[in-house]
């Protein structure tokens, strides 16, 4: 029998919130970093998605040690010392230059920030209203994120943007090595059962529907920077452009929230993936207008947060055990991994331009697998 745990007190839960959206801060301003080592000249275009793909790997094995260490040892050494890690990391990336060292430090450095997000993690898996939770954990480190990147460009300007950025995340990191003194000795993950459930085919295409999602949402993401940079934007609206984008998709979450309960969870999929690759599309249309820029940028980052909670009611209407749904994270962050990979195949043989391309492709395959998985869902109902 699974042993029972109490519930974290808010106090907890708050901390490992704030450790949590420092871990993720760096999500926030990928396309400025990224950006800006290739404008100084320290990786090729190319590689950008490569880069992504490293990172986001990394905080998934993290993310799992990190679960596995805060079962054997005490919260307070494990996520304090995952925080001095990546502070010392993002500092000495401030020199570097190659894609050898680059993407060793950033390997690193995503294992530091998976080790921070699992305390994240177990702490919002240990509270009464888990949905309640991982809302407020969205905001909080999106609102981060948007403040960030909006105040970056200034920070930057007659220095180098690179490491303006890197010192950024340095000091957030060391804000969560800090705030990890304030954990409780032990901040346990349950026992996870030895059961394991089946996943069916319906099951299974829902799962690779979460990762072809967040995979093309993160190719755009991954390039936007870059791309406005290709556009003759200066650094100061790529930031206004991105705080925007940040900024639409706290609303998005908060809508899904507020409303998402009564709207059906396939449908609503089809229709905003449908939404996410006619805004990838429109900015190749309006590349050179900076007001319609903006307004794509918000579309673009109000159904990024607004869609992802019904793949999880999605999953649950397949599977009303929830068996499936425990496998989510790892298929999302899979497809956030993977995609921006072949999305930099594109760029190396085109242009910057074929991140959009690429990423609109992918929302159209997500939109077709979703509206064909209603005959799998279909032939599994009796009578």
């Amino acid at each position: 029998m699974t042993a029972v745990l109490h519930p974290v007190t808010s106090r907890t839960l708050a901390t490992s919130i704030l450790i949590g959206a420092c871990a993720l801060l760096v999500l926030g301003v990928h396309p400025i970093l990224l950006g800006a080592m290739v404008e100084e000249g320290r990786i090729a275009e190319a590689q950008v998605g490569n880069l992504v793909t490293i990172e986001m790997i990394a905080i998934v094995l993290g993310s799992l040690a990190g679960i596995w260490l805060l079962r054997k040892l005490g919260a307070r050494p494990v996520i304090c010392g995952a925080g001095l890690v990546l502070a010392a990391m993002n500092l000495l990336m401030t020199d570097l230059s190659g894609m050898a060292l680059i993407a060793s430090s950033r390997a690193v450095a995503g294992l530091s920030e998976g080790v921070l997000v699992a305390c994240t993690l177990v702490a919002i898996s240990r509270v009464v209203r888990v949905e309640r939770a991982s809302a407020i954990f969205l905001a909080v480190q999106t609102l981060m994120q948007a403040v960030t990147a909006a105040s970056l460009p200034f920070i930057a300007l007659g220095s180098s943007r690179t490491g303006t950025t890197l010192l950024t995340l340095a000091i957030a990191s060391a804000v969560a090595a800090v705030a990890a003194l304030a954990l409780p000795r032990e901040l346990q993950p349950a026992p996870s059962d030895d059961e394991q459930g089946a996943i069916t085919p319906a099951s299974l295409a829902a799962l690779a529907g979460a990762g072809l999602f967040l995979g093309g949402i993160v190719s755009v993401w991954s390039y936007f920077g870059l791309w406005l940079l290709g556009n003759g934007y200066p650094p100061t609206f790529e930031g206004t452009a991105i705080s925007l984008c940040l900024v639409a998709q706290v609303a998005g979450a908060l809508t899904a929230a507020r409303f998402g309960e009564r709207l059906p969870n396939r449908q609503t999929i089809i229709g905003c993936a449908l939404a996410a690759a006619a805004s990838a599309i429109l900015f190749l249309f309006v590349g050179h207008e900076p007001w319609p820029i903006l307004a794509v940028s918000v579309i673009f980052g109000f159904f990024w947060l607004f869609t992802l909670p019904f793949f999880a009611g999605w999953l649950i209407e397949i599977d009303p055990s929830r068996r499936a749904v425990l496998y989510i994270t790892a298929f999302q962050l899979g497809g956030a991994a993977l995609l921006p990979s072949l999305a930099a195949i594109a760029v190396g043989s085109f242009s910057v331009d074929a991140a959009m391309v690429f990423s609109g492709g992918v929302f159209l395959i997500l939109a077709a697998l979703a509206y064909l998985n209603k005959y799998a869902i279909s032939a599994r109902q009796p009578g």
